[in-house]
């Protein structure tokens, strides 16, 4: 995301790193992407229903409740453990700033225990967040000395999510022509070392495309397509460092901390969604060795995915293949459940992030996501919900509905004034 895109966000709103680092905010996003546009029945997703690269920049301003924000900034903050701090008003960034600074300290502490740790994924996980963890303010680019360094460690320890990281530090996926030490980092050897995951043959079929090779690109995602795991291991960067976290760390500095972490995953790489959609549009499941193909790498993802964004662009491809209507409407109810289930878990408004009841139930939320993962989290939620999944998938698509008038009520010009 560009420099100008980051101004424009903070711009609406002194709290959108907040909803941008919050995972359980960029699951809102996936959901209301994927039905954007879409009567609010069950039913498959059309084709151009797949998440966009853009939309969480259009949405964030949001995602917390759906609800309109107060154009007037707050006065206090309400935090677990000092109560109301006052914040000024004339500063749209007050309140980012605060929260930030109060966990200073616990990332410094944090990042030596990262680079000394006997883990290697611990010490690789250390390098990428460096930057994040030694700055307040939002994430730098990696310094070169320290992306070398993970450079050789990846090279070093043949360790597919090391390896993952330094791919995602080098921007592997899409620089035509690497330079320093990036050049002995690439997606074929990932590939190689990781044969059975899907995501890295994704993303060189994804390579290949951009350069034309048209060989390499068919023989890459069949690859994809036989593969039995879809890990891009970005989603595993809070699970390899949460156990370095410094045990006298209060619970907000850890829900402050976790959210944060699990937002920089978010951000991580994740074009292999694209890159199989593009290669499994509906044109091209007229040939039937390519629908074949897409039809398993949907499975995948159905089945075997640990994310949301797995289940959702595993639905999607699965429909352009030619799934049953009644597999692909059961697939989008579950995902409207699991999306409801996500904002009843959120706290109800931004201003109440880090208030004590935020912290201890997003500390809670953590743990079970440490302990089943992001998609089993939400599950085992939903399971102990006491509703129904046509119940709160009702719930979400009158919810989805509401956020749709309300924007196409926010998008008319002003009766009063001139247009915006």
């Amino acid at each position: 995301m560009s420099d100008e895109e980051h101004r424009s966000i903070a711009s609406r709103s002194r709290r959108r790193w907040i909803a941008g680092s919050l995972l359980l905010a960029l699951l809102f996003i996936i959901g209301y992407c994927l039905r954007q546009g879409r009567h609010p029945a069950i039913g498959p997703p059309r084709d151009s229903e797949l998440v966009d690269s853009e939309a969480p920049v259009v949405m964030r301003a949001r995602v917390m409740t759906g609800k309109p924000r107060a154009a007037s900034p707050a006065t206090t903050l309400d935090i677990c453990g000092l109560g109301k701090v006052p914040l000024d008003t004339s500063d749209p960034s007050a309140a980012d700033r605060y929260i930030d600074g109060l966990t200073a300290k616990a990332r410094s502490r944090w990042l030596a225990t990262l680079l000394d740790s006997d883990d290697i994924r611990a010490r690789a996980a250390g390098l990428l967040l460096q930057r994040w963890l030694t700055a307040s303010g939002p994430v730098q680019p990696i310094a070169e000395q320290t992306r070398d360094a993970l450079v050789q460690l990846a090279v070093g320890a043949g360790d597919p999510a090391v390896y993952a990281m330094a791919v995602y530090a080098c921007d592997t996926y899409s620089d035509l022509s690497p330079s320093g030490s990036c050049q002995q980092i690439t997606l074929q050897h990932w590939s190689a070392i990781d044969a059975d995951n899907a995501v890295p043959w994704l993303l060189l079929a994804g390579k290949a495309h951009t350069a034309n090779d048209v060989a390499t690109e068919a023989a890459a995602f069949g690859h994809a397509a036989g593969a039995h795991r879809a890990d891009a291991y970005n989603f595993s960067l809070y699970s390899v460092t949460e156990s370095a976290l410094p045990g006298d760390v209060t619970p907000l500095e850890r829900w402050i901390l976790g959210i944060a972490l699990i937002g920089i995953e978010s951000a991580t790489g994740s074009l292999q969604y694209g890159i199989a959609s593009r290669h499994c549009s509906t044109a091209a499941m007229q040939d039937p060795e390519l629908r074949q193909q897409c039809d398993a790498l949907a499975g995948l993802l159905v089945s075997k995915g640990t994310t949301l964004l797995d289940q959702s662009v595993g639905t999607i491809i699965g429909t352009r293949a030619g799934w049953p209507q009644r597999r692909t409407a059961s697939l989008v109810e579950e995902h409207d459940a699991l999306m409801q289930v996500v904002l009843q878990t959120a706290p109800g408004d931004s201003d109440d992030m880090w208030s004590c009841e935020a912290v201890q139930r997003g500390n809670a939320y953590l743990a079970q996501r440490l302990r089943l993962g992001e998609l089993g989290a939400v599950r085992d939620t939903l399971e102990r919900s006491g509703e129904t999944v046509p119940e709160l998938a009702a719930k979400h698509r009158d919810f989805l509905e509401a956020i749709r008038r309300d924007a196409q009520r926010q998008a008319k010009p002003s009766q009063s004034g001139p247009p915006p």
